[in-house]
């Protein structure tokens, strides 16, 4: 069974293709990672991205650091 799900307030996350916005998460069941659908920041472009090639951003708020930008598409 596959499930969407929208981010709203869209989540600020980092790719190995650059910085965006999640706005949708999609889950395919227990046999396959999510995909997350992310909107870049500096091209513009809309990308399916894997949960293991994504990182959540920081928070200066709360001391939280932003992480690094992953170098390659490992999967």
């Amino acid at each position: 069974m596959t499930a969407i799900h929208q981010c709203a307030p869209p989540i600020w996350v980092v790719t190995p293709l650059g910085e965006g916005f999640a706005l949708f998460l999609i889950d395919y069941g227990p046999s396959l990672n999510s995909i997350w659908v992310v909107h870049l920041f500096d091209s513009g472009s809309v990308v399916h991205v894997d949960s293991a090639e994504i990182k959540v951003g920081g928070n200066e708020m709360y001391n939280i650091p932003h992480p690094k930008r992953p170098t390659s598409r490992n999967i």
